[in-house]
């Protein structure tokens, strides 16, 4: 037996081994560097701020949240953008829980939120607001007052992740406007702090104020009541 051809042979191999192993591991490393980053995660990075509102989950009642930023800028169901603010979705109860596929299948999300987002801050005040734009009851009825119900405003800051404010209140009467907050950021989009100051532009509004961010055709849609309502 050749034993030079048998070490040529053993030499080989090992380093076709060697060859395949560091292949494989920068396949692995490139694989693991293209992969798409979370979208939950991409999301969260591209605020600085969410506000929430949220509402018992089987109510068939319609909350709106208001905010006015400190150039005057209103975001609302109506003005879904407004500067740097975006209405993520106009939660109108339980009458829109509901979605129905191309097949006919039905799923239901029992949670009443709306979420507004700043995606970047101006220096300055925000206020915040809620209106009870109506309020059902289980069989479907409207009616102008009942028993308190409870809702939660939530204002979180994004980087770093904490809840700034939070308040529990409750609510009685359609129509009803209820002054939550006024919370205040640096330029940095730093949170300065709050007070609990009344704010009323909601009603403003409705007495034909001309908030900045608002389009005509609303303006003049709430000349009258600021209730005016409303395509979903």
């Amino acid at each position: 037996m050749d034993r030079r051809k048998f070490k040529s042979m053993t030499a080989f191999l090992d380093m076709l081994w060697i060859l395949l192993a560091g292949f494989g591991a920068m396949f692995i490393i490139a694989f693991m560097l293209i992969q798409p980053p979370a979208k939950n995660a991409d999301v969260i990075k591209r605020a600085e701020y969410i506000v929430t509102l949220e509402w018992e989950a089987l109510s068939s009642d319609d909350i709106d949240i208001w905010i006015m930023d400190p150039n005057g800028s209103i975001v609302c169901f109506r003005n879904k953008t407004a500067g740097f603010m975006n209405l993520e979705k106009d939660d109108l109860g339980r009458s829109n829980d509901t979605i129905t596929d191309e097949f006919g299948n039905q799923t239901t999300v029992d949670i009443n939120r709306e979420v507004i987002t700043l995606r970047g801050v101006i220096a300055g005040e925000y206020q915040v607001m809620i209106h009870v734009y109506s309020r059902v009851n289980k069989k479907g009825v409207t009616f102008a007052e009942g028993p308190p119900r409870p809702f939660t405003v939530e204002v979180i800051k994004i980087n770093p992740y904490k809840i700034v404010y939070l308040k529990k209140g409750f609510y009685t009467s359609r129509g009803q406007e209820i002054s939550v907050v006024r919370f205040s950021v640096g330029s940095d989009a730093g949170f300065i702090g709050y007070n609990n100051l009344p704010s009323s532009f909601i009603g403003s509004v409705g007495r034909g104020g001309s908030p900045a961010g608002l389009p005509q055709d609303y303006l003049s849609a709430t000349a009258s009541s600021p209730s005016t309502r409303r395509g979903g």
